[in-house]
This record gives structure tokens, sequence and C-alpha cells, in this order.
């Protein structure tokens, strides 16, 4: 079997035993170079190979090899050692670091890379992150490695440039491609099959996560809401104008300012996620709490395909999430817009998969807080805020 050969073979097995990787894998360009020492890759997914080095290397160990420098180069190890700013000293450590962090996530059945650093030799627990590694890790003195510039971004004497007319790299917009071609082929991999590597799995969850933050988006939505209202002042005479404490005859109101009436409607329905309605819940008691509205100021309806009581809690820890059957919360948002006092503001939390009213009851205005990972439309009358849930596994053995 000729090199050229055998480098085809180890990627068709890298790709068979790893098919979520397969696209990066097919991505790469390979390099003869007798100076290497092993296998390099640099940041452009180029991959240089010492042929006369790993001669006599099975087409496993080349295969896995390769699913290696896919890991450093999808999880962007180089531009993580520049931002916490590796020094030269300092490249061999971090190195092992960065394998270490990949190394957890191979088939127990399949071989470390040659002279790869695993988690337990640097006396560090699996399924930490590289800077865990690096920072808190034993640094290694028998062995080391250099996996080339696609793990440290610091450039080697093989690399070549980027534009090089034989063997050019791959640009930036092309990675970013790949890599959330590689994340979303990782997320459905894991629902189609169910099993696959914690460490996969977390990354590919970070790259298709939004960019926009939604705990960010939630507080300023309803921040929003809450200031539109209380800025809305209107007379009263519960604190009586300064104006005519020397008029004994007339006494003039005052302009106030008020907090807004919230009501907030919870589907419980089957298909809710517990996990992501707490944390929702939990914003928003945070933010409420910010703007000076307790939390037992607040009428709470929970509906699946009725409508419960409403309730008052001094926590959104206290709420009883009455329900589990089917979604229909036109309902639970008709009797919370009819509820006095009359809201002023109605938050709506749910998956998006219900009935809607065709208008927004009573003119209030309305923010719908969707917890799904792919929510469905909904009435332009509605803010909406998207919460998408991520996949996640337990560490493959």
């Amino acid at each position: 079997m000729s090199s050229e050969e055998r480098m085809v073979a180890a990627r068709l097995w890298a790709a068979y035993k790893y098919p979520y990787l397969a696209s990066a894998l097919f991505a790469m360009r390979f390099i003869s170079d007798e100076t290497v020492g092993g296998v390099a890759g640099d940041e452009y997914f180029r991959i240089y190979v010492d042929h006369e080095e790993t001669h006599d290397w099975e087409v496993e160990t080349l295969g896995v090899e390769l699913v290696h420098q896919v890991g450093h180069l999808l999880r962007g190890h180089a531009s993580r050692a520049r931002e916490i700013g590796i020094q030269q000293a300092e490249l061999t450590h971090w190195i092992d670091a960065s394998d270490a962090e990949i190394n957890d996530d191979l088939d127990a059945d399949h071989p470390l890379p040659v002279d790869a650093a695993s988690p337990d030799e640097l006396g560090m627990p699996d399924s930490l992150f590289g800077e865990e590694y690096f920072y808190k890790g034993t640094p290694r003195i028998a062995s080391s490695r250099d996996c080339g510039s696609s793990a440290h971004g610091s450039p080697r004497s093989w690399d070549k440039p980027y534009a090089d007319d034989n063997d050019r790299g791959i640009g930036s917009e092309e990675r970013d491609l790949i890599k959330r071609r590689v994340a979303s082929e990782t997320v459905a991999h894991y629902r189609s099959y169910g099993l696959i590597p914690g460490g996969w799995l977390r990354w590919a969850n970070r790259v298709l996560e939004p960019h926009v933050d939604w705990r960010r988006e939630l507080r300023a939505t309803l921040r929003r809401g809450i200031t539109e209202v209380a800025g809305a002042v209107d007379y009263s005479y519960k604190r009586p104008s300064r104006r005519g404490i020397n008029n004994s005859k007339v006494v003039l109101p005052s302009l106030r300012s008020r907090l807004p009436e919230i009501s907030i409607v919870l589907d419980t329905s089957a298909s809710m996620s517990e996990e992501l309605l707490s944390q929702a819940l939990a914003e928003i008691e945070g933010l409420m709490s910010a703007a000076g509205i307790r939390f037992n100021f607040l009428k709470v309806f929970t509906c699946d395909s009725a409508v419960g009581k409403p309730q008052t809690v001094r926590h959104s820890s206290d709420l009883k999430l009455i329900g589990g059957g089917g979604t229909d919360l036109s309902q639970g948002i008709e009797v919370a817009a009819r509820s006095y006092p009359l809201a002023d503001l109605l938050i709506v939390i749910t998956d998006g998969f219900t009935q809607w009213p065709e208008s927004s009851p009573n003119g209030i205005r309305a923010v719908a807080v969707l917890i799904n990972e792919d929510p469905p439309p909904t009435p332009q009358w509605l803010n909406r805020v998207e919460i998408r849930e991520v996949a996640t596994a337990s560490p493959v053995t």
C-alpha cells in the first residue's frame, strides 16, 4: 500500500468510526514533509505527514491521528492559546493539555495518538477543558510531542503560506461553515443513536447556541415593557402636590408613576422542559426584584388544556406547576387578561405549540418566552424571546 493509499484508508477508517466528524475529515488536505517527524497540522486544515516516520503505523493509528487533528481544528485550540497568552516555554504543556481535552473523547477501544497526553498523565479527571488541564494539571517530563500550529498557533518550519499556489489552505469563512456543519451532524447523530462522547456534544452545543444571549434578550425585552408602563405618569391624591401647601382651600394632586401590573401564564403541558422553565422563571424573578416588583405581587396562571387558579407566591420555586396534559394557552391568556386589576404586561412561557388569540386581549403588552430548540411562529402582537434547549449526553464508555 502506498503512502497516499494509507492516508486515504486512515481517513475512511476515521470517518467510519466517528461519522459525525466526516465533514471535517474530508476537508483536510495532506502534505508530505519529512521534517515533521510524525503528523502535524496548521490552522488551515492542512495535515503534514512524515511518511518515512509513519511507515510502520497501522491504519487505525493514522486514523486516530486524523481524529486528533480534527479535535484541535474544530475546538479552536490555536486561537484559545493566543487568548490566554501561551508563551513559547509553555507550548509543550499547552499541547499536552489540549491533547487531554481531545483524547478523553476517543473510543475506549482505540489507541491514543503517538506520545499524546491523557488526563490521567496530567493527574486530572476526564471531561475538562484544555485550560483546566493547563492551569491545574502536572506537566509531563518523560515524553512530549508537537501537533503543529493547529494546536497552539505558533508557526512551524513546515507550515506553508496560507495562499500557497499548490496547497492553498481553507479560509476563515469556510472553516466556520465546516464547524457548524460538524456541530449539526454531531447533535443529529446523538439524537438518532444516543451515544456520543460528552466533550464533542458539549462543543457542538456551544457552536450551535444562538449568538444572542437569551437571558440578556429576556431582560431587555421585559425591562422595556416595565419601563414603558412605569413611565406612564398620572395624577394621584395619595400624596398631594406641594404646590397646594399654601392654599388651604384647594388640594392639588401630584404626578405619580406606578409599578406595572404583571401576569404570567405558564405552559405546564407534558412537552415542556422543567429545567429551562425553572431557568426562565428565575431570570424573571431576578428582573422583577431589580425593578422593585416583588414576585408575590404577580399573578401566575398555570395552563395546559385548562387554566388553573392564579397563584401569588414569594418565590418562583414555590409555584405549584399543575398540569401535564395537552396545550391550549388561549384560555389562560384570556383569563389572565380579564383578571383584576388589569394587567399592563403579560408574560407567556411556553414551547410555542399552542393556540393563540387572534389579537392581544384588551390591547395588553405581551411577551412570549419560547422554550424550544426550534419554536414555531407566533402572532405579530407578541414580542418573543427564544430559549433554545440543547442536548446533553453521558460519557461514552
